[in-house]
């Protein structure tokens, strides 16, 4: 079995990532679990190694962490560094939503405020009075910082949005990088796909308003 040792002797890590198949991020913590198998004789807890990871100064081994560092660093798909900034982006676009309906004096709580009232899986929004939205109500909102492809579409209907529609009724997804329009197919079920906030919100005997 080749050690971790032999993995950096070999520079594994300086590898292009169509050589050996993996993106950077993978490969350092594939070589981190190998390194704490053998040095601690147990596989490490996933809360030890993501720690690691984010801080590689924590890993005992310079010349591992500076690879480990090099690994985050260089892989612009996946890895702590990158979902920092995923992070960042997601926060920067729910307050572009807080704006825009605070501009149209749309009343709502927002997850932080149902979270601290006790819910535990919830969208960004929730309207304390329902919208329309191209004659379909809206009674909470999410906002999704990336391109709505098929698969992450499933995965978030599967994990999040029916969750919200059986607990808080019909909402809107704003996908603000855009989506695949043949998405948008669940409507009359109660989920309405939009890649910008809408123009054409009706309240509660009000004319539309427009942008």
């Amino acid at each position: 079995m080749i050690t971790t040792t032999e993995c950096l002797d070999l520079k594994l890590v300086h590898c292009p990532v169509p050589q050996v198949d993996l993106s950077p991020s993978l490969l350092a913590r594939l070589l981190l679990e190998r390194f704490l198998e053998e040095h601690q004789g147990s596989i490490s807890s996933k809360q030890v190694l993501n720690s690691m990871l984010r801080e590689p100064s924590l890993i005992p081994d310079v010349q591992l962490a500076r690879h480990v560092e090099q690994c985050t660093i260089n892989d612009c798909c996946y890895g702590p560094l990158v979902d920092c900034i995923k992070h960042a982006i997601g926060q920067e676009h729910e307050e572009i939503l807080r704006e825009k309906l605070r501009e149209r004096n749309l009343s709502f709580v927002d997850e932080n405020q149902l979270r601290a009232k006790g819910y535990d899986k919830t969208p960004d929004i929730i309207l304390e009075v329902p919208i329309a939205v191209e004659g379909h109500i809206v009674h909470w909102i999410e906002s999704k910082a990336s391109f709505g492809d098929e698969h992450s579409h499933r995965t978030y209907l599967n994990e999040q949005f029916w969750s919200y529609w059986n607990r808080f009724g019909p909402g809107l997804v704003i996908y603000w990088y855009g989506f695949i329009a043949e998405l948008d197919c669940q409507r009359d079920r109660g989920i309405l796909l939009k890649d910008c906030f809408p123009s054409d919100i009706v309240t509660l005997g009000h004319s539309p308003d427009q942008c």
